[in-house]
């Protein structure tokens, strides 16, 4: 993956489980990992993925009614990794 990425949050496991399958049966690249503990879910799961494919995702989510907590722009600060909110 790229340096710009983003995570994605999920208010139950089963939510994460979903979107997975769905990302992956659209060849979407992503990564699952727990939760960065800044960010505040209930769900211990959570998706990377570049940034890049951002547009991809929200319509996915979309399409399939998908439910999510969050989604957060990675951003590095001096060694430390900053999760900003951007929905």
């Amino acid at each position: 993956m790229d340096d710009k990425q983003c995570i994605i949050t999920f208010n139950s496991t089963h939510h994460a489980l979903a979107f997975e399958k769905a990302a992956n049966d659209d060849n979407i690249k992503i990564i699952i990992l727990p939760v960065p503990r800044s960010i505040a879910a209930s769900c211990g799961l959570a998706v990377k993925f570049n940034q890049i494919d951002l547009k991809s995702i929200e319509a996915l989510i979309k399409e399939k009614s998908l439910n999510y907590a969050g989604i957060y722009r990675v951003q590095n600060n001096e060694g430390k990794k900053d999760y900003i909110r951007i929905e």
